[in-house]
């Protein structure tokens, strides 16, 4: 194991006189006791501790002061020895938390602070190769305890989002077709917590996996590598589990994730074939999202659904619609096309006109059927 150096040791032990001195603002000197909390054995302190840090660095001046702790601490000794320290105990989640927003935090991922981002970039790649780290993630990511399980899923995301290299490394470990990624898909319900369309009206989705799940795969699609995009959306398990669910997400959900695959998937330069984006816009996934755009309540995650829905079923280059040189697949199409409600929804309608008037191939079916 690398040894640490005396300074950063120093940091580690009781005192911190020099971070005292050198920080001085309130918010750095609450930083410097937060980390001494990190510290201890009792879980409510060190709990309530990353919590703190947590919210620190969601304030107006978050950015900042992660700036300043990276200076005084590269490596972030500090919270690497509490991660070692919390290591098999209970409250690990509370670390790995704690690390997933510090690695996400925007203050540490811009080119305009190359010397944050390139010291959070090696922390993050320090995990990914350090076995007992990768350990702790997957324990918390095979507990069947959903707070422990959204913690290591927002902790792998936040890695993938810092870029293209750290995110095939994440992509190159993780066990894409595990049973366990369809069941962090859907909802958890907590005895006795709220009933389903409570938490879809308030957008709480609690007790459940799917809100950070659905993080987790939309992170690929964020970070724009077309190779890197191309492989990942062939793990079926994992974005079928998005897509086949998102018809039950709150709106703030749809809009996230197709907006995400709007603007970094059906786009010429992510250079997806049309084959890989009509086995993603199958016909389960065409099916949840016109039940969206057909939602008689006009929103934003309405009018999206249906911006989707046109340029999925009439550009060609997205794999359903027919063309001189494209074969597309016209049965989705037409099944499509068969449970629009135009006289019930505005949007079904002028759906149904966009692919009438791509003038969709004979195919042998009657496209105006309602059978």
């Amino acid at each position: 194991m690398e040894e640490v150096p005396k300074r950063e040791q120093n940091l580690v032990k009781v005192g911190m006189d020099t971070w005292n001195q050198s920080f001085g603002a309130p918010s750095k000197t609450r930083l410097v006791h937060i980390l001494k909390n990190l510290h201890t054995a009792e879980v409510k302190i060190y709990s309530d501790a990353s919590r703190e840090f947590i919210q620190l660095l969601g304030g107006d001046s978050g950015g900042e002061v992660l700036r300043d702790y990276v200076q005084q601490s590269p490596r972030l000794v500090e919270l690497m020895e509490a991660w070692r320290l919390h290591r098999e105990k209970p409250g690990m989640a509370y670390m790995l938390s704690l690390f997933a927003t510090v690695l996400g935090n925007p203050g540490g991922k811009s080119r305009q602070h190359a010397f944050s981002k390139k010291c959070l970039d090696a922390v993050a790649r320090t995990i990914l190769e350090d076995k007992d780290k990768v350990g702790d993630v997957h324990r918390e990511l095979n507990s069947g305890e959903f707070r422990r399980q959204n913690a290591a899923l927002d902790l792998l995301a936040a890695i993938v989002r810092r870029g293209g290299g750290l995110a095939s490394e994440v992509a190159e470990s993780f066990d894409f077709k595990m049973a366990l990624v369809t069941q962090l898909a859907g909802i958890q319900k907590k005895r006795g917590g709220r009933d389903g369309r409570n938490q879809k009206k308030k957008g709480a989705n609690f007790g459940s996996t799917r809100r950070s799940l659905v993080g987790f795969a939309m992170s690929f699609l964020e970070v724009g590598n077309p190779k890197l995009l191309r492989w990942v959306l062939q793990q079926r398990e994992l974005y079928s589990g998005v897509l086949r669910g998102i018809g039950e997400d709150d709106a703030e959900t749809v809009v996230y994730v197709l907006s995400t695959l709007r603007d970094n998937v059906l786009v010429e330069e992510s250079l997806v074939p049309p084959g890989l984006r009509s086995v993603l816009f199958g016909s389960a996934t065409l099916e949840q999202l016109s039940l969206i755009s057909g939602n008689l309540d006009p929103g934003e995650a309405a009018d999206l659904a249906h911006q989707v829905l046109v340029m999925v079923c009439t550009d060609p280059k997205n794999g359903l619609m027919p063309s001189s040189h494209l074969r597309g697949n016209e049965k989705h199409l037409l099944d499509l096309m068969k449970k629009l409600h135009s006289t019930e929804s505005i949007h079904h309608k002028n759906l149904l006109l966009a692919i009438v008037c791509c003038h969709l191939p004979s195919s042998g079916y009657n496209i105006f059927s309602t059978n």
